[in-house]
């Protein structure tokens, strides 16, 4: 069963008390203010509880799930589950026990942590992108420090579906492998994101990924997750067309997708003119400004007792 280690402040709406041959059972209706995370945002939660005071259900449900058309709204969602529990507990306590006692909490699987996680953002991985993340891991081979690499093309990530249950639970409706993805970023000390633009955007299979660190802003915000200590965000780009406008939907994204992982964008660098020169490698003085901007960022990171 999902259980929030980190509580939103919450209101007691009801509470009711259900007598059974197991002893008493309290069943609260509670409500949370979450406009810190989006206007107007509210969390309703149904807890029981027993009479050593300990949570045996759990439900959780957000303003935000309900589309306008629906006729069903968070508030009565929550009401009408207290109801349904409160007359299975009251008719089958010793089941209802039993059931919530087979549920465990859901959490990310321990990661190794990794100085670097890369995220190779194009679907060719011998490519100009592929080319800068080599040399990317060449320096940190150099350094001595350790590196991951994720090819989302290459991994099961399902896209997002705005349902919002993330703010339930902490965690995406979807275990995928987007699970291995936020535990490899939370232990990490920078993250880079290397890409190509494609039809004024990044490939799907990254944008997809990007979107679902909705779920990874969920669960910093309600479980305490993210990184330990601190981090940096690397965005390296290249585009075929000359002209730096090019990459400005990839700033944007840049900017967007670092602010919802809670991690601070500190460096970029752009290649443009890839149509024409056709190999990264050709463009003067990149591949240093590229590995110079990775050091300053693990420079950046240090841990404290090199402070």
């Amino acid at each position: 069963m999902n259980r929030i280690r980190v509580m939103i402040p919450e209101q007691i709406l009801e509470t009711r008390v259900v007598q059974t041959a197991l002893g008493d059972f309290t069943i609260m209706l509670v409500c949370g203010d979450c406009t810190h995370l989006y206007p107007g945002m509210e969390r309703y939660g149904v807890r029981v509880t027993d009479a050593m005071d300990r949570t045996v259900a759990e439900f959780l449900t957000n303003t935000y799930e309900y589309t306008p058309a629906m006729r069903l709204d968070a508030k009565s969602a929550a009401i009408k589950q207290a109801d349904e529990w409160g007359e299975e507990f009251a008719d089958h306590p010793a089941d209802m026990v039993e059931y919530f006692s087979r549920l465990h909490p859901r959490c990310l699987s321990p990661a190794e942590a990794a100085d670097v996680v890369l995220i190779q953002g194009s679907p060719r991985p011998d490519g100009n992108s592929g080319q800068i993340a080599g040399w990317i891991a060449a320096e940190m081979a150099r350094l001595g420090g350790t590196m991951q690499i994720i090819y989302p093309d290459d991994m099961d990530i399902h896209p997002c579906i705005g349902c919002y249950q993330c703010y339930n639970s902490g965690f995406c409706t979807f275990a995928d492998d987007m699970d291995e993805v936020f535990a490899l970023v939370q232990r990490c000390r920078v993250l880079v994101v290397c890409a190509p633009v494609y039809s004024c955007s990044v490939p799907g299979a990254l944008k997809i990924l990007i979107d679902r660190f909705q779920a990874y802003h969920a669960h910093r915000n309600l479980m305490g997750g993210g990184g330990g200590g601190r981090q940096a965000g690397l965005f390296f780009g290249v585009c075929g067309r000359e002209g730096d406008a090019n990459f400005r939907p990839l700033r944007e994204i840049a900017t967007a997708f670092f602010a919802t992982a809670g991690i601070p964008l500190s460096g970029t660098a752009w290649a443009d003119g890839m149509d024409r020169i056709r190999d990264v490698r050709q463009v003067p003085g990149f591949a240093h400004e590229v590995q110079e901007i990775v050091r300053r960022a693990l420079e950046q990171t240090g841990s404290s007792e090199k402070e």
